[in-house]
């Protein structure tokens, strides 16, 4: 999507502050409301309201990062940026081993199928 240096959209972090936030976490976008978006749309970088904008539907930081071929390192860096700006509502699953090969397989699943 961008020709930016990850260290450029990312401000230079290299990890992700927000350790809630895997590649299989299911992101949403805030609706507008009370408790909407802080800030608006317009104001934000292209890479942020793309983001945004995939989120209308639920979808997992691993198929954000495809589809906006994005390194994931960064997309959960600004995926954890939209959360804490209240752009984005995370949602995570209740795995008690996220390293379990059953969860591997189901985003690798997941994974094929969007590509």
């Amino acid at each position: 999507m961008s020709e930016l240096r990850p260290f450029v959209l990312t401000s230079g972090r290299v990890e992700a502050a927000d350790p809630e936030i895997r590649l299989e976490t299911q992101v949403t976008a805030r609706r507008p409301g009370p408790s909407g978006p802080g800030a608006p749309l317009a104001g934000l970088a292209p890479e942020l309201r793309a983001i945004v904008a995939l989120c209308a539907e639920p979808m997992s930081v691993a198929e954000i990062s495809a589809r906006l071929r994005l390194h994931l390192g960064v997309t959960r860096i600004l995926v954890g940026d939209l959360r804490s700006t209240g752009h984005l509502d995370v949602h995570t699953a209740d795995v008690a081993d996220p390293h379990n090969p059953e969860t591997i397989k189901r985003v690798i699943r997941g994974l094929r199928a969007i590509s």
